[in-house]
C-alpha cells in the first residue's frame, strides 16, 4: 500500500528498487504557502489569494466561457496559478449552475496540487473535494493476488462485485469491504475537513482496515470537486461506471483538463493495444486444457484456428522483417485476410468465430475464478483484441508487425483519436490548459473541438529580465552534421564541462535522448568537477534517490532526458535550479506511427503541416518545459543555453539569442 514498507501479502520488507510510481519516492520538500485572504472579493468569488492582474483577467476569461457553455483553450505562463484561477472560475460557475467539477490530471502530484488549492478556497466557500485513482493502485485486496495487473477493468470489477456480495452474505469475501459503511461517515468529514492527498486518503483508510477504491467510489456522489486520471474519461468501460458512481449524465458536469498537450497522446496510448506471440502460446496452451476441441463456426474449430495465428505471425514476420529493419507496416486487413482465406470464412463468419472463442475465454475464466485462479484466461484475451484488431476503422488506425528481445508481435497504434474524444468535445464547459500548448489551433483541430471554441494565451507575469535564454551556433546533434564533423561531439563535452564547472549554481542538463546521454556520460563523468547526478534509465528509484540529494545541494549537476518526469512534472523553486543546458532539439525519432499521423495531417490541414505537428512542435514543447523549470517563483532568475545552430529557426518562440562566448554571457548574468 502507498505509504507502507511491508507487502499486505507476505509481510516482507518492501525493496528499495521496487517501487515504480515516481509519486511514491518524490521528496517533497516543503515550499510556503500563499497567505489566503480574510474575505471573499465579490468581483473575483472563489479566489482565495491577492491576485495579479493577469489572474483576474484569466478568472473572467474562463468563467465566461463556461458560463456559455463553450470550451476555452489556453497556454498560462509561469507564475499565472493555471490551478487555481481554472479551480476558483470552475467552482463559482458550477455553483451557480448546480453542477460537479472534474478536474483531469497526468499524474497523482498534479491531483495533490488540486487539493492543496481547495483547502484554500475552502476557507472562502464550503467546497469539498476527492481524488480518485484507479482500482489497481487504491485496491488492498487486489493486492493479495497475483497477476492482477493483467486483468481488463470489466473483470476486476466482477471479481470485485462477488467478493463485496460474499462479504456482505456472511461467506468470507473481501476483508476491506466488511466493515466499510460503518465508517463510511468518519471518512467523508475526513475528507471535507482536511482534503487530503490521494496517498494521504489511502493511508486512513487502510489504517481503519477498509478499501480506500470502493470508499472513494461512494463518497463521489457527495463531492464537488473530483480529481481523476485522464482515464477515467477516455476509456468508455471506466467512464461508464465512473459517471454512474457520481448519479451523473454527463450532462451536469464542468471539465478541467491539466497539462491538455499531453491529452492527444494519452487518447491515442488507449486505444492502441498489442496481439504478442507470448499471449497467442498461452491461448494454444489454454486450448489443450479445453475438453474436446469446441466448435467456433461450423467445422471450425478452436485449436487450428488458435494455432493459424501463430502461424501468420510468424510468415507476416518472416516476410516483412530484415536484419535491420525491426518493424514493417501490414495491411489493415491482412489478419482478417489470411484467417478468412484459411478458413473459408467470409467477413461475418469470421466475427461469429471470434466471438464464439471470447465466449469459451469467459467460461474458462469463470472456471478459472471458482478454482481460486484469480486470473483471465488467455482465450479470452485473444479473442477480445482480435476482435479489437479487426473492428478497428481503416482510416485512424495502422498496424504493422515488430520484432524484439520478446519475440514477434502485431500492433495496432491509433494515429487519429477522434472517437476517443467524443464525449469531452460534446461536454459543455471545458477548460483546455496548459504551460505550453502552442500552437493552439493545432490542438483544437487535432480535439475537433467546437466552432466556437476560445482560445487565450496569456504571459508570464514574472520580470522577462529574471531569464536569459541563448543558443551556441557552432555545435548541432544533428546525426548528418555530426557525422561529417566528428569535433562536433567534443566541442558539446568540453563546452558542457566547462560551463558545469564554472557556474556555481545548481544545473539541469537534458540530452535529446539516453542513447545520447549514455555516449556523453564517461567524458563528463570524467570532466565535470562537482557533484554530478544522473538520470537511470528503468531504475527510477535510484533516479529518485539521486534527484532528492541535487534538490537539498546547491552547486551540483543532474543529467537528465529532455521530454521525461523531471523535465515536465517537477518544480524547482529558488535555488533548487538557476541554470539548464539544453543538448540538441529534440525532435522525436521517425516511427511507422509519426510517419502515418504526418501523413494524415498533411492531408487534412495542408501539405508541411504533419511534419511540424508531429515533429517540431513536440520538440519546442519539450524546450518551452525545460527551460519552464527555472522561474517558479516572483524571485527567481535563471539562464538557459541551447547546444544547437538549428534553434535559430525558433529563436523568437524561444526567446533565445545567438551567444559566441557562451561562458562570459552565463557569468555576467548570473554576477547581474
Amino acid at each position: 500500500m502507498p505509504g507502507k514498507d511491508t507487502c499486505m501479502k507476505c509481510r516482507r520488507k518492501v525493496d528499495d528498487e521496487s517501487y515504480d510510481d515516481l509519486d511514491d519516492v518524490i521528496e517533497m520538500i516543503p515550499q510556503a504557502e500563499p497567505n489566503v485572504i480574510e474575505k471573499e472579493d465579490p468581483n473575483l468569488p472563489c479566489f482565495p489569494y491577492v491576485p495579479r492582474p493577469i489572474q483576474v483577467q484569466i478568472v473572467k476569461d474562463i468563467t465566461n466561457a463556461l458560463d456559455e457553455g463553450k470550451h476555452i483553450v489556453l497556454e498560462s505562463g509561469t507564475g499565472t496559478g493555471k490551478t487555481i484561477v481554472s479551480l476558483a472560475s470552475a467552482v463559482d460557475h458550477a455553483f451557480r449552475t448546480h453542477k460537479k467539477i472534474l478536474y483531469l490530471t497526468r499524474t497523482i502530484s498534479q491531483s495533490d496540487q488540486v487539493m492543496r488549492e481547495l483547502r484554500a478556497i475552502s476557507k472562502l466557500r464550503r467546497v469539498s473535494g476527492l481524488t480518485v485513482t484507479g482500482r489497481g493502485r487504491s485496491c488492498p485486496y487486489l493486492r493479495t493476488m497475483s497477476d492482477y495487473e493483467k486483468m481488463p477493468p470489466s473483470v476486476l470489477s466482477a471479481l470485485c462485485e462477488d467478493n463485496k456480495k460474499k462479504a456482505n452474505n456472511g461467506n468470507g469475501g473481501c476483508p476491506f469491504f466488511k466493515g466499510l459503511m460503518d465508517r463510511l461517515d468518519e471518512v467523508e468529514s475526513y475528507c471535507h475537513n482536511s482534503f487530503p492527498t490521494s496517498n494521504e486518503l489511502d493511508r486512513f483508510c487502510e489504517d481503519r482496515n477498509i478499501c480506500p477504491y470502493e470508499t472513494k467510489k461512494m463518497l463521489l456522489k457527495n463531492v464537488d470537486v473530483i480529481v481523476a486520471p485522464y482515464v477515467h474519461i477516455l476509456s468508455d468501460d471506466i467512464r461508464d461506471g465512473f459517471l454512474g458512481n457520481m448519479e451523473s449524465d454527463g450532462s451536469d458536469i464542468v471539465i478541467i483538463v491539466d497539462e491538455a498537450h499531453n491529452i492527444i497522446d494519452a487518447a491515442r496510448e488507449q486505444e492502441s493495444y498489442t496481439i504478442d506471440i507470448k499471449l497467442i502460446e498461452a491461448a494454444i496452451d489454454e486450448s489443450t486444457t479445453m475438453k474436446g476441441d469446441p466448435p467456433l463456426f461450423d467445422d471450425v474449430t478452436l485449436m487450428p484456428f488458435v494455432k493459424e495465428m501463430k502461424n501468420i505471425l510468424r510468415s507476416l514476420a518472416n516476410e516483412k522483417i530484415t536484419l535491420t529493419k525491426k518493424e514493417c507496416l501490414i495491411a489493415n486487413d491482412e489478419i482478417e485476410n489470411r484467417l478468412g482465406q484459411k478458413f473459408e470464412l467470409n467477413r461475418n463468419e469470421l466475427e461469429i468465430a471470434i466471438d464464439r472463442m471470447i465466449s469459451l475465454g469467459e467460461d474458462r475464466t469463470e472456471a478459472l475464478m471458482e478454482r481460486g485462479e484469480n486470473r483471465i484466461s488467455d482465450i479470452y484475451t485473444l479473442g477480445s483484441d482480435l476482435k479489437d484488431w479487426i473492428m478497428s476503422p481503416h482510416d485512424k488506425y495502422i498496424k504493422s508487425v515488430k520484432v524484439d528481445e520478446d519475440g514477434e508481435s502485431l500492433h495496432a497504434a491509433c494515429i487519429d483519436p477522434f472517437d476517443v474524444t467524443t464525449f469531452l468535445r460534446r461536454t459543455k464547459g471545458v477548460v483546455h490548459m496548459s504551460g505550453t500548448l502552442q500552437p493552439l489551433e493545432q490542438y483544437v483541430k487535432v480535439m475537433a473541438l467546437p466552432a466556437d471554441t476560445v482560445t487565450k494565451i496569456y504571459p508570464s507575469p514574472f520580470p522577462p529580465e529574471n531569464r536569459s535564454v541563448i543558443y551556441l551556433g557552432n555545435v548541432t546533434t544533428r546525426y548528418e552534421d555530426m557525422q561529417k564533423d566528428p569535433s562536433i561531439f567534443s566541442r558539446m563535452e568540453k563546452n558542457i564541462a566547462k560551463l558545469c564547472n564554472n557556474v556555481d549554481k545548481n544545473t539541469l542538463v537534458f540530452f535529446p535522448s539516453y542513447s545520447m546521454m549514455r555516449k556523453m556520460r564517461p567524458f563528463l563523468d570524467r570532466d565535470v568537477k562537482k557533484d554530478a547526478y544522473w538520470e537511470e534509465s528503468g531504475q527510477q528509484k535510484m533516479t529518485m534517490k539521486a534527484l532528492n540529494e541535487f534538490r537539498k545541494g546547491r552547486n551540483g549537476v543532474f543529467f537528465t532526458v529532455m521530454g521525461g518526469s523531471i523535465a515536465e512534472g517537477i518544480d524547482f523553486p529558488g535555488e533548487e535550479l538557476c541554470f539548464a543546458i539544453i543538448v540538441g532539439i529534440p525532435y522525436p525519432p521517425p516511427t511507422l506511427e509519426t510517419r502515418a499521423m504526418s501523413d494524415l495531417f498533411d492531408q487534412k490541414y495542408g501539405r508541411g503541416v504533419g511534419w511540424r505537428y508531429t515533429s517540431e512542435v513536440p520538440a519546442l514543447r519539450k524546450m518551452q518545459q525545460a527551460i519552464g523549470r527555472l522561474i517558479r517563483t516572483e524571485t527567481d532568475r535563471g539562464m538557459a543555453v541551447i547546444f544547437d545552430n538549428r534553434c535559430s529557426k525558433y529563436a523568437s518562440k524561444l526567446g533565445a539569442k545567438l551567444s559566441t562566448d557562451p561562458l562570459a554571457d552565463v557569468t555576467r548574468f548570473f554576477d547581474e
